[in-house]
């Protein structure tokens, strides 16, 4: 079977090389057919820093209101604790002028009655003026403590409130950096989707154009042997000059003698004598002799 093929693929390449031979006296001139060109696909992958700057672009909003959001709590926060805090400085003033306007008010009575009773510089008033002044001083204390200790924890809420934001901010830092990197993963393999949907497309595309390019070469060929053998129908290399003729006959007949020289002497024999195209192809002269030299049997 492999000698069968090999034998004829030899003779499709023979008749080929005939065929171009005899083709020289030929006015028959090979077509030229439009050629169809697909188009592939171009896409330019983007790198590492370009996709990197996407994810970072698509994520900017998101970044800065969170960061922002965060930041206007803090202030917000910040602006009520001073606030309360204010507001009880105020309560502590006022509260110490009441006491105050009410010690006054109340030594004054004490002076007044002892006048009245002739009391003026007696003990008795020294006792009572000492006794409302220690309850005013007690009383000043215990709004200076009780103000003083609410102040104080509204002060370190204060304090605390820009180390909160600096926490809050880096835990979304945090948060933000792994975003970023899915996003930035995301992306990296959109874009290897991406190369290979172009690559298999591409390959695609080439498969076709081969097919396109063969199918044309072929159609091409075929008219081209149509036109050749239109024109031996209607035209013999008997209708050339007997030394061009002779030249042609001579060039074919070496070309049929390397071919069946390559055959073992049984293969020739079948060869010569099963297939049309080495009669058809020489003058009497050429043919007879390449006939005796491999169609006859060796006795």
């Amino acid at each position: 079977m492999a000698d069968k093929i090999k034998t004829n693929e030899g003779r499709d390449k023979l008749q080929e090389e005939i065929d171009r031979l005899e083709s020289n006296s030929s006015s028959a001139m090979k077509p030229s057919l439009p050629q169809v060109s697909l188009q592939e696909k171009e896409y330019n992958a983007p790198d590492d820093d370009t996709l990197k700057r996407k994810a970072e672009s698509e994520l900017d909003d998101y970044r800065r209101s969170t960061e922002n959001s965060l930041k206007q709590k803090s202030a917000s926060e910040e602006q009520e604790l001073n606030a309360k805090r204010d507001a009880y400085a105020d309560a502590k003033k006022n509260t110490e002028a009441e006491l105050e306007r009410q010690y006054e008010a109340a030594a004054r009575a004490i002076d007044n009655d002892a006048v009245r009773r002739g009391l003026a510089r007696s003990s008795i008033a020294s006792v009572e003026r000492g006794a409302l002044e220690r309850e005013y001083l007690n009383k000043s204390a215990d709004v200076a403590r009780e103000y003083g200790n609410k102040i104080a924890q509204l002060e370190s809420d204060i304090a605390s409130v820009n180390k909160k934001l600096q926490d809050a901010l880096n835990d979304f830092n945090l948060s933000y950096a792994a975003k970023l990197t899915n996003r930035l993963n995301e992306l990296k393999a959109e874009r290897e989707k991406k190369m290979e949907e172009v690559i298999e497309y591409n390959n695609e595309i080439k498969r076709k154009q081969a097919a396109l390019d063969y199918d044309r070469m072929k159609t091409e060929n075929d008219l081209y042997s149509a036109a050749l053998n239109q024109e031996k129908q209607e035209k013999s290399l008997d209708g050339i000059p007997a030394e061009r003729r002779d030249e042609i006959y001579k060039a074919v007949y070496q070309r049929m003698d390397e071919f069946l020289g390559s055959l073992d002497p049984a293969q020739a024999l079948l060869e010569i004598r099963n297939h049309s195209m080495y009669r058809q192809h020489l003058s009497n002269y050429y043919y007879n002799r390449l006939y005796d030299k491999y169609g006859r049997e060796v006795i």
